[in-house]
């Protein structure tokens, strides 16, 4: 009975300190909000910063200093089944990738505590905050510089120390300055999708060497209501703040699509600047992808419960998996181009793309 009744003592001992650590996040966070003159984007503060390439007015701080929310780097994957996996439920959102023949996925719950996990010759990037994610592909590694941009995550690369608003897609100080973002495929889904699709997948473990309750949320009610904790340069109120959409931008051209609109397993054919654009999304299963292509596709296979879908080109016949790579007929081993895109709460993608155009689809 000792043993039992301690049990539940340090229980509850470990949830008391995650709730006071998500305040302190909460305080931190809102008294930068309410002392903008803390922000000090100097030489002196920043050398080999330069000239930012964005509005410093519109830079904050979101926590105290760099790497004040620690990056992981080289972390821990197991199989679907792994104990070490019990922080994640079927709804939960993941980020997932294919690394050669493997898929590995990054969940939400992880990336909320930590928002950049290193990985080999890649980085995946989240900013809860405007729930915008991506897979870097640049082995220089990334962490968190602690400095906000309309509310968006700045890293910085650990080689060359230059900062990165993540959904500008644009180096924004330092020596790569003006650089554009490279990015790689990913899918963002749910856990119980992503599992269904991928049943051999590998996951980020909870064993991340840090002290986090990966089962709580440490932004409280943020994803549900209607607030947004600091300052942005543009808002649209086209859509919910925090409607999740995907953004497509090609040169200077961009359009977004709210998840939600699509039905299961659909198929959508664009244009944005000029460049055709093929979009497979499902808004009961989450996720939505863009392909660079004039290619008309139909769906030839959805059963998402025995892992199985599958699209097909119209013209050849050839069928093409989510991550738009051909594994039948006479386009086998061919890839489709990814498209410049991201989702992101519609709020953040406003801010960045004030001339967006928002699409309704049929």
């Amino acid at each position: 009975m000792d043993t039992k009744l301690s049990s539940v003592k340090n229980k509850y001992i470990c949830n008391a300190k995650h709730v006071i650590l998500a305040i302190v996040i909460l305080t931190l966070i809102q008294s930068c909000k309410d002392n903008p003159y803390l922000l000090d984007l100097s030489p002196e503060a920043y050398p080999g910063a330069g000239t930012w390439l964005v509005n410093e007015s519109y830079i904050q701080w979101g926590c105290s200093q760099k790497d004040c929310i620690p990056s992981l780097s080289s972390p821990s994957f197991v199989s679907a089944d792994s104990p070490y996996l019990s922080y994640l439920d079927d709804n939960d959102l993941v980020i997932g990738i294919k690394d050669g023949d493997d898929y590995i996925a990054f969940p939400h719950p992880i990336l909320d505590w930590h928002e950049v996990i290193n990985g080999s010759g890649y980085s995946i990037s989240y900013c809860p905050l405007t729930g915008s994610a991506f897979n870097i592909a640049d082995d220089n590694g990334f962490g968190v510089s602690g400095l906000l941009y309309n509310s968006n995550l700045i890293m910085y690369d650990k080689r060359t120390d230059s900062y990165w608003p993540q959904m500008s897609l644009v180096c924004a100080a330092g020596s790569r300055r003006g650089e554009n973002l490279p990015t790689s495929k990913m899918m963002e889904t749910t856990w119980g999708t992503w599992r269904q699709l991928h049943p051999q997948t590998l996951a980020v473990s909870s064993n991340t060497g840090y002290d986090r309750n990966y089962y709580e949320y440490p932004y409280g009610s943020y994803k549900s209501n209607n607030a947004i904790f600091f300052p942005i340069e543009n808002s649209l109120n086209t859509l919910p703040v925090k409607s999740r959409v995907l953004a497509i931008i090609e040169e200077e051209a961009s359009k977004a699509f709210a998840i939600s609109n699509f039905v299961t397993f659909s198929i959508h054919h664009t244009n944005v600047g000029g460049t055709p654009i093929v979009i497979f999304g499902s808004s009961v299963h989450n996720f939505a992808m863009a392909y660079k292509t004039d290619k008309q596709f139909q769906l030839k296979s959805g059963e998402i419960s025995s892992g199985d879908l599958v699209f097909e080109d119209i013209e050849t016949g050839s069928e093409w998996n989510i991550f738009g790579e051909s594994t039948g007929g006479a386009l086998t081993g061919q890839s489709l181009e990814k498209a410049n895109s991201m989702i992101a709460f519609w709020f953040s993608v406003a801010a960045f793309y004030p001339e967006i155009e928002v699409m309704v689809l049929p």
